[in-house]
C-alpha cells in the first residue's frame, strides 16, 4: 500500500512538473530579449520558441519588428512560427518584405512551421561553395503536409510572391519548394509565370512534378528544348513523371533523331520518360530495347510494355525473364507480366519490397495497379518494411474500397505497421472528402 502511495505521489507530482517546467525562466527568458548582449537575445528567443510559450508572442512581435541584430531577428521569426499562434501570420507575412535576405529566409520557414516540422531541411538547401558539389546535399524531397491539411491562402499567396519577388535567388528557390511542401495547387499559375526566370526553373519543375497532375506537364512542354542542357534533362524527365501523354510525340521525334552511340544517355532519359508515360504510340521503342546491352534500358522497355499494355509481347518479355540476370530487370519483367494480365506475378514484386537494393523500384510500381485490391492478399506476407510500403502506396493511390483490408492492420503487434496503416486510411479518407467537396 505504501508502495502504491509513493508511485501515486510521484505521478501527481510528474504530471504538474510537466505543466510547470516550460514555463520555467520565462521571465529571465523574456526579460533577456532586451539585454544589450545580441548572443543572449538571441538565445532568449530561440529559448521561448523551443518552449512554445503563448505568453512570449507579444515580445517576440517586437524584437522581429524592432530589433537591430539580424540573426535575433531571425531567431524571434523562427520562435514565432514554433509558438503557431494564428494571430501572427500578418505580421509574420509583411516580414517576408523586410530588407535583411536572412531574417525573410528564418519568416519563410516560420511559415512552414505553422503546418510541417520534420523533413524541411532540404527547403533551405543552398548549393554554394564547395556544396555545389556535395552529392549528398538534397534540394528535392517527397515530403508534403498530409492531404487535407488547410493551408490559409494568404500564406501560399506571400510565398508566391517572395517567389517572384525576393531578391536573393536562394530564398526564391526556397520559396517554390515551401509552395510544394504545402501542396499549394493554387499557386500553379503563379509557378508557371516564374518560369520565365531561369534559375527557377529546375525547382518549379520538380514541384510540379511532386504534384502529379498530368496537364502540369503542358507548361514544361517548351522547355524540351531549351537552351541549358540540365534543364532540358529535368523537363524530359518531368514530363515523363507526370505522365503527360501530349510529350508522347515530341519525346519520340527527340528519340529517333538522337545519334546511336554519341547521344546514348539522351536517348536512355527518353526512354524513361515514355517508359513512364506508357502510350502504346511508344511500343515500338520499347520493344527494339528488349534486349539491349543496357540493364537500364531493358528493364524501362518492359516497363514501358507493361505499362502500354502490349499483350502480344507479354510471351516474349516471359521466356526474356528466363534468361534474364539482371534483378532490377527480372523485376521490371514481373511488373510487366503483372500489367499484362498473369496477376500471379504481382507476388514477385512484393518479394522485392523489403529488399534494400530494389525496395524502392518494386513500390514505384504499386503506383500502378490494375486493381488496388490485387495487393490485399499481400498485406501480411511481406516483412514490416516491405509491408509498410504496401500501406504507403494504398495510402496514395487506394480508394475506399481498400478500407476494408486496411482497418484490421490498425491492430497490428508492429506499431510501425499499425501507424502506417493509420496513415493510410487518413490519406485515402481525406481524398475521398476533398473529392466530395
Amino acid at each position: 500500500m505504501r508502495v502504491l502511495r509513493m508511485l501515486l505521489v510521484i505521478w501527481l507530482v510528474g504530471g504538474g512538473l510537466s505543466l510547470w517546467l516550460p514555463a520555467f525562466g520565462q521571465d529571465q527568458y523574456l526579460a533577456d530579449l532586451t539585454s544589450p548582449d545580441r548572443r543572449t537575445r538571441r538565445r532568449a528567443a530561440a529559448a521561448l520558441g523551443d518552449r512554445r510559450l503563448q505568453a512570449a508572442v507579444p515580445a517576440l512581435l517586437a524584437t522581429l519588428k524592432d530589433d537591430l541584430d539580424v540573426q535575433v531577428r531571425a531567431e524571434a521569426a523562427l520562435a514565432l512560427g514554433k509558438i503557431k499562434d494564428p494571430t501572427t501570420l500578418p505580421p509574420l507575412m509583411q516580414a517576408l518584405r523586410e530588407p535583411e535576405a536572412d531574417v525573410r529566409r528564418a519568416v519563410l520557414r516560420a511559415l512552414l512551421l505553422f503546418y510541417i516540422e520534420e523533413d524541411i531541411e532540404f527547403v533551405f538547401a543552398r548549393r554554394r561553395g564547395f556544396d555545389r558539389f556535395n552529392p549528398f546535399l538534397e534540394t528535392d524531397e517527397p515530403t508534403m503536409v498530409p492531404v487535407g491539411t488547410v493551408v490559409a491562402p494568404e500564406v501560399l499567396q506571400a510565398i508566391a510572391d517572395t517567389m517572384r519577388d525576393d531578391a536573393s535567388l536562394e530564398n526564391r528557390r526556397s520559396a517554390v519548394r515551401a509552395l510544394g511542401v504545402l501542396r499549394g495547387e493554387t499557386m500553379v499559375s503563379a509557378m508557371v509565370e516564374a518560369l520565365g526566370d531561369p534559375a527557377l526553373r529546375d525547382d518549379i519543375f520538380r514541384v510540379l512534378a511532386k504534384f502529379g497532375r498530368s496537364e502540369y506537364g503542358l507548361h514544361v512542354l517548351p522547355y524540351l528544348d531549351d537552351g541549358d542542357a540540365n534543364i532540358r534533362q529535368r523537363a524530359i524527365e518531368t514530363v515523363g513523371r507526370l505522365r503527360t501523354r501530349e510529350a508522347v510525340t515530341p519525346l519520340m521525334a527527340r528519340y529517333r533523331a538522337a545519334r546511336p552511340g554519341r547521344d546514348e544517355s539522351q536517348q536512355t532519359q527518353l526512354l524513361i520518360a515514355l517508359a513512364r508515360i506508357g502510350d502504346s504510340a511508344s511500343e515500338s521503342v520499347f520493344t527494339e530495347n528488349l534486349a539491349h546491352p543496357s540493364a537500364t534500358r531493358r528493364r524501362f522497355a518492359a516497363e514501358g510494355l507493361g505499362r502500354c499494355g502490349a499483350v502480344a509481347q507479354a510471351d516474349r518479355i516471359s521466356n526474356d525473364r528466363l534468361t534474364e540476370k539482371n534483378e532490377s530487370v527480372r523485376l521490371a519483367q514481373a511488373f510487366a507480366l503483372y500489367r499484362l494480365g498473369r496477376v500471379d506475378f504481382l507476388l514477385e514484386v512484393v518479394n522485392q519490397l523489403d529488399s534494400l537494393r530494389h525496395g524502392e523500384q518494386a513500390e514505384s510500381y504499386l503506383h500502378a495497379l490494375a486493381k488496388t485490391a490485387d495487393l490485399h492478399p499481400y498485406l501480411r506476407r511481406a516483412g514490416p518494411r516491405g509491408t509498410e510500403r504496401m500501406l504507403r502506396a494504398l495510402g496514395q493511390v487506394g480508394t475506399r474500397d481498400d478500407l476494408p483490408a486496411l482497418q484490421p492492420l490498425l491492430r497490428d503487434g508492429d506499431r510501425r505497421i499499425a501507424n502506417a496503416a493509420n496513415r493510410a486510411i487518413r490519406q485515402i479518407e481525406a481524398r475521398a472528402g476533398a473529392a466530395r467537396d
